[in-house]
């Protein structure tokens, strides 16, 4: 269902105007027109893919939307009179980090956006777009530089907005750092949470890689539907050089979250080992009295209950003794062994 459509733009007299909340009907009817304008249709639905081909229609854009959809998180479609754009947004949640599309449809004097409801970046940046088209170029033989500086700022807030995303995945690996490191709320599953955020992390890696060759391709592509001018087009350059940022702080917390997995893995292993040795040393207590008890066992020699149980009883304690004092040089703890430590001092005083 189409929810909401807006739109911005500026009138033939060089004036900004805004309207919200209207039909597509009338957006196209009121505002859609080509003398030396320049109009921003903001649609944001509830289906991407199946809404996306009625508002083209209606809006008179021949591109097959199926052909940016069926991009990899990103697609670039160049057709001479039409550019078609899709970014991602991040979106988290629920220990869950996915992408969601935007769609950027440009004509002469024209630009479509087509989003969900986690567009909430662009939204907020119609809300200002008064004051961002009183900074455009208003002559009608400048078309072109209007409307790439404007795709230029939808193209940083999808930028800014993903850049969030990454400042919620190092808050939540700061707030494991101090839980682990304060010996609190361990019975959780560490190794879970790291691995849900190196998940995340390769989520928003991926998204940002895509973004910067979509930008790398809408600067050197040469569209039709942009501007010639370097100058301008040098402002994608601030666009790719905080990408490159994103990307590098990213692999940099990719890094320090897989070295936590390894320390996690390498952890639970020396547990398992301690625990190994601790049962070994268990049997070797028992084997002494365990041997007794099967000569003892032996029917033809008709050795009395009374007998058996009292030497079994001191030939365990005697094996656990030597076993405790013969061991101690390399005894291992996998059960912290302060808490040992604290019920010996009380048995003691005892």
């Amino acid at each position: 269902m189409l929810k909401t459509v807006s739109v911005a733009g500026i009138e033939e007299q060089g004036i900004p105007f805004k309207k919200d909340s209207i039909t597509l009907e009338d957006a196209v009817a009121e505002y859609v027109v080509e003398n030396g304008t320049l109009t921003w249709i903001e649609c944001v639905v509830d289906d991407i893919v199946n809404e996306t081909p009625g508002i083209l229609e209606k809006l008179q854009i021949d591109m097959d939307p199926s052909v940016l959809l069926s991009g990899y998180i990103t697609a670039y479609e160049d057709i001479g009179d039409t550019l078609g754009i899709m970014l991602p947004f991040i979106i988290t949640g629920d220990s869950r980090t996915q992408t969601t599309p935007i769609l950027i449809f440009m004509k002469k004097d024209l630009i479509v956006t087509i989003h969900d409801d986690y567009g909430g970046k662009i939204a907020k940046l119609y809300n200002y777009s008064n004051s961002l088209m009183r900074k455009l170029p208003k002559e009608s033989e400048q078309w072109a530089d209007r409307q790439t500086i404007l795709l230029f700022r939808l193209m940083d807030e999808v930028s800014e907005t993903n850049f969030s995303i990454l400042r919620t995945i190092l808050e939540q690996a700061e707030q494991l750092e101090i839980d682990i490191s304060g010996a609190r709320q361990m019975d959780r599953n560490i190794s879970d949470e790291l691995s849900n955020m190196k998940r995340s992390l390769l989520t928003f890696l991926s998204a940002v890689w895509a973004t910067h060759d979509t930008v790398r391709n809408v600067k050197y592509g040469d569209p039709d539907m942009l501007t010639d001018d370097d100058d301008i087009l040098e402002k994608f350059e601030v666009i790719l050089g905080r990408l490159d940022r994103q990307i590098q702080m990213a692999e940099n917390v990719m890094e320090i979250i897989s070295t936590g997995v390894t320390v996690i893995q390498t952890e639970t292993s020396n547990q398992l080992t301690k625990l190994i040795v601790w049962l070994t040393v268990a049997a070797t207590a028992v084997l002494v009295p365990n041997t007794i008890a099967t000569v003892l066992g032996i029917p033809d020699l008709h050795i009395s209950l009374a007998w058996v149980i009292p030497i079994l009883i001191i030939s365990t304690v005697i094996s656990v003794i030597v076993t405790y004092r013969w061991t101690k040089q390399w005894r291992v703890n996998p059960f912290r062994s302060g808490k040992f430590h604290t019920f010996r001092k009380k048995f003691s005083r005892k």
